[in-house]
């Protein structure tokens, strides 16, 4: 069921920017939402089990060159949460994101809310849906990114999730 979970313990509350909620607590589309489509060589629940492994991620959620996942936790559950740390190649932070699950079908739907937070900018939260559909022995991995309070915000995200993707998909070929 989609509706909004409490939040696990070790889940620590952080400044975060308004969004705009509905009734129910679910972030509404602003507008400023990003949806990106990859055909992936793989199937299905090879691509959903790498993108929620905590081990896995490591392989893929620092894209940069020189970039490196120094902690990657993740607590499947419907209201579990997950958090990843990176750094640069000078060992100095470069973002941490945590989130929560607020919905998990494997190996086909994750629905979770996402705060991303770099040092000295305010940090942003966004739902992200993504699926994962089986066509001919491969993933159509769908994602969806809602919520952005500014344009701004969504166009960096439009940057940056493409070269994720990149990542992830040659996480996926090793």
């Amino acid at each position: 069921m989609d509706r909004p979970t409490a939040r696990p313990l070790g889940w620590t509350a952080r400044p975060v920017r308004t969004t705009r909620r509905g009734d129910e607590g679910h972030m509404k589309m602003t507008g400023f939402d990003i949806r990106l489509q990859r055909l992936i060589n793989v199937l299905p629940h090879q691509a959903f089990h790498q993108w929620v492994d905590a081990d896995g991620r490591r392989s893929w959620y620092a894209p940069d060159e020189g970039s490196v996942v120094v902690e990657s936790e993740t607590d499947l559950r419907v209201g579990g949460s997950y958090r990843v740390s990176v750094v640069g190649p000078t060992g100095d932070p470069m973002y941490t994101e945590e989130g929560i699950f607020e919905l998990i079908e494997p190996p086909h739907r994750l629905v979770y809310r996402q705060i991303m937070a770099v040092p000295g900018r305010t940090s942003i939260e966004t739902r992200v849906i993504v699926t994962f559909e089986e066509r001919e022995g491969k993933t159509l991995l769908t994602l969806l990114d809602t919520g952005f309070p500014t344009e701004e915000q969504r166009d960096e995200f439009e940057r940056g999730w493409p070269d994720f993707l990149d990542a992830y998909e040659r996480s996926l070929a090793s």
